[in-house]
């Protein structure tokens, strides 16, 4: 014990050694936190991006299962409200499958937790393929509601994976890396969901099999990973010698150390959670003042990422785009490029997370988010007065910036603020509460916006939603957040 009285944490004893090799994670950590990222966080990407420039094949789809063929206006702006309720669906999903969390990780453990959930993603994936050869719209709903359970599962389970089991010198690095993941489904589901590839009514179950074929290899490859350190440090001691060696292995697999170096910080791990056995429900866990402190930042961090526009971008880009003037398959291929730069986002995220901090990247980005969101208003107005294609330009480029920013920061960062700033005893229930929030603060937005807009205009309906919440977290982060990059709970 140090003569603070704290006992210092497994990745504080590995750190000195594990800086002469630089901020990027070992391999075997990497290979770990890439695999489940693209169980967990691709999936999650994916999901958000193929409705959006796949709408049409989609709407009609609904159109052939509800046996209408009226074409009038107001038939398809019924047909669209109804189906950004079926999009919206997917989050009612996730906020149910967010309060599953902590009981699959821990009677599960992480690793076999994930496996649990990509399970349900492609007995998901499965449905929603059905659902088009049946020509079901309530099948397909139902699919994106398991879908969205088994995702929010995968994503919370993966977080809390990645923050035990890598080195805290990289850990930020580490998570990011559901972050990458993430912005290159956005990507990928933007190419491959255009109406001239896979976005047709003839081809769009073709997506989830893309997902499904995903899902398939890293339930495959997922079994030769180790269980997180820091759990099986948790689990109850029956033969020591047994135990002592599962956590020595599990390290040693991570850090990539000595089997001596390994041994110490697993007998370190033991120590600190043998004492603190117990885990937090998702009560219990609002009655530390160090708990409840943690879990209310992380849930304004996702709150703020939901309610910064991101979730309308992501679903309707693509509508937004077709509102200002373009035909659709330039505004498939705008879409698609707008997508990359949340691409490029991150990967300038990935330089400068361990460097910065986690505290000036995600105020700063926020803070520039306001004004972006600002622009895009004020461009959807120009347009709606003036129709000049120019505006509609300056509308793209506006998006390009907000993506590239949300990236950035936002995006990533809140994908595991939380378990930085909660121990691990109550890391999984803290996870419920973020992960719960965040699919319903997404689900309202997405299941009002377009009858919203239907209702007065495009920027009326994105300025409702989108300009205060961004002011108010901007002004509660920079007073309450705390630095986390590097430091172990106890130090925080």
């Amino acid at each position: 014990m140090s003569s603070s009285g704290i006992i210092p944490s497994a990745s504080t004893t590995s750190t000195t050694n594990a800086l002469k090799k630089g901020k990027w994670p070992p391999l075997r950590t990497t290979f770990m936190a890439s695999i489940v990222a693209l169980g967990s966080s691709f999936s999650f990407g994916f999901q958000l991006l193929i409705t959006n420039p796949a709408q049409g094949a989609f709407i009609k789809f609904l159109n052939a299962s509800k046996h209408s063929n009226n074409p009038d206006d107001a038939i398809i702006a019924h047909l669209e409200n109804q189906w950004s309720v079926i999009v919206a669906i997917f989050f009612l999903g996730s906020m149910t499958g967010a309060f599953f969390i902590k009981i699959v990780a821990e009677r599960f453990g992480r690793k076999k937790g994930i496996m649990l959930a990509i399970i349900t993603q492609i007995t998901s994936s499965l449905l929603a393929i059905t659902s088009y050869w049946i020509v079901n719209h309530y099948l397909f709903a139902f699919a994106r509601f398991t879908m969205g359970m088994g995702i929010a599962v995968a994503m919370g389970i993966a977080a809390m994976f990645v923050t035990e089991s890598s080195p805290a010198h990289c850990r930020g690095i580490a998570s990011l890396l559901n972050g990458v993941c993430l912005q290159s489904s956005l990507t990928i589901g933007a190419v491959l969901a255009m109406p001239k590839l896979l976005g047709t009514e003839d081809l769009w179950w073709t997506l989830y099999l893309f997902q499904l074929t995903i899902n398939t290899v890293v339930l495959c490859i997922l079994p030769v990973v180790h269980e997180s350190p820091s759990y099986l440090a948790s689990q109850e001691v029956k033969h020591h010698d047994i135990f002592k060696s599962k956590v020595t292995e599990s390290v040693k697999f991570y850090h990539e150390i000595p089997y001596e170096d390994a041994e110490r910080i697993a007998d370190t791990l033991i120590s600190t959670h043998q004492i603190s056995r117990s885990q937090e429900t998702i009560f219990s866990v609002w009655r530390s003042p160090f708990n409840r402190r943690g879990t209310l930042l992380g849930m304004m961090v996702t709150v703020a990422m939901a309610m910064s526009g991101i979730t309308v971008i992501n679903a309707f880009a693509f509508e937004i785009l077709m509102d200002v003037g373009m035909e659709q398959d330039t505004a498939a291929f705008a879409n698609a490029f707008i997508c990359v730069f949340s691409l490029a986002g991150i990967m300038v995220s990935t330089w400068i997370i361990d460097h910065f901090g986690r505290r000036p990247l995600i105020i700063s980005t926020f803070g520039f988010l306001t004004i972006v969101n600002v622009a895009i208003i004020s461009l959807m107005w120009a347009y709606s007065e003036t129709q000049n294609q120019i505006v509609s330009y300056l509308l793209i480029s506006s998006i390009c910036m907000f993506n590239f920013l949300f990236a950035m920061g936002p995006g990533p960062i809140s994908m595991f603020i939380t378990g930085e700033l909660v121990p691990q005893t109550s890391r999984s229930a803290s996870s419920v509460w973020t992960n719960a929030v965040m699919a319903a603060v997404r689900f309202l937005p997405l299941t009002s916006y377009l009858p919203v807009k239907n209702l007065t205009s495009e920027p009326i309906a994105y300025a409702i939603f989108f300009i205060i919440p961004m002011i108010v977290v901007v002004v509660v982060l920079y007073f309450l957040l705390p630095e986390t990059k590097g430091r172990n709970v106890e130090e925080i």
